[in-house]
């Protein structure tokens, strides 16, 4: 896959690959019930934290992929109760196109 060039374009692919491991992971993980999440739902409280692990490590390698780079989106926040980006799946998505953005 050929790198988008702009950094919003940038942006959007790896908001769409965020969206595409999640996916991914939700039909591996045998839980269809996580599939019907919206923007506004809370997607922390529905999976373990190697759930959360597995995730953002797939969600890395496949944003890798898209933008011809190495993204880290592992900080303190993701597994923190009250902070994580996981609580609003929107804010899950709008964090990986943030990272890409800031390179």
């Amino acid at each position: 896959m050929t790198p988008p060039t702009s950094t919003s374009s940038r942006s959007e692919s790896a908001a769409a690959a965020a969206r595409a491991t999640l996916d991914r992971l939700i039909e591996t993980w045998g839980r269809p019930d996580l599939s019907a999440l919206g923007p506004e739902d809370d997607l922390f409280d529905r999976i373990d934290s190697f759930a959360v692990v597995e995730l953002l490590l797939e969600t890395e390698s496949e944003v890798e992929k898209t933008v011809g780079h190495y993204v880290p989106l592992a900080d303190e926040s993701i597994l923190d109760s009250t902070r994580s980006p996981l609580r609003r799946l929107q804010n899950w998505f709008d964090y990986v196109a943030d990272a890409v953005a800031r390179g």
